[in-house]
C-alpha cells in the first residue's frame, strides 16, 4: 500500500497533518476508496485550546470521508513502543467525536482487508 502526505500524488493512504490547510483539495482530489488519516500524536503537544481544534478538525475530517466514501483512519502516530497509544484510548477520542468505535474498527477491517485483497489478487496475475 501507497502511504503519503502528498495531496496531489497517488495514494492508498493520505496521512493529514493540518486538516484546514488541506480541507478544499481534499475535497476536490480525494479519490473515493482512499484511507486519510489523522495521527493523534501531534495532539500530545498541544494546549488545550489546539487540543479542541484538533477534535473539531477529526469530526470535520470523518464527515468528510463519509461523504466521499474515503476511509478513516484514527492512528496513534508512534514513532516508538513509548508513544503507543491503547485500544480503549484510541476508543474515547472517537466516542468524544461521536464515532461508535466498533463501527469504525469493522469498517476500517473490511477497507484494510479489500486493499489486501486487491493486491494479492494483482500479485498473482503478475507471476
Amino acid at each position: 500500500m501507497v502511504v503519503s502526505e502528498d495531496i496531489d500524488e497517488p495514494a492508498d493512504i493520505l496521512m493529514i497533518k493540518d486538516f484546514n490547510n488541506v480541507k478544499k483539495q481534499l475535497k476536490k482530489k480525494v479519490k473515493k476508496g482512499t484511507g486519510l488519516e489523522l495521527s493523534v500524536n501531534p495532539a500530545r503537544k498541544m494546549d488545550g485550546g489546539s487540543v479542541g481544534k484538533w477534535f473539531g478538525n477529526l469530526n470535520d475530517l470523518y464527515a468528510l470521508c463519509h461523504s466521499s466514501r474515503c476511509q478513516f483512519i484514527l492512528s496513534s502516530g508512534a514513532t516508538s513502543e513509548y508513544e503507543m497509544i491503547s485500544g480503549p484510548c484510541l476508543d474515547a477520542i472517537l466516542k468524544t467525536v461521536g464515532i461508535e468505535p466498533q463501527v469504525h474498527w469493522r469498517s476500517l477491517e473490511k477497507w484494510l482487508e479489500g486493499k489486501l485483497l486487491g493486491n494479492v489478487a494483482y500479485a498473482k496475475k503478475a507471476i
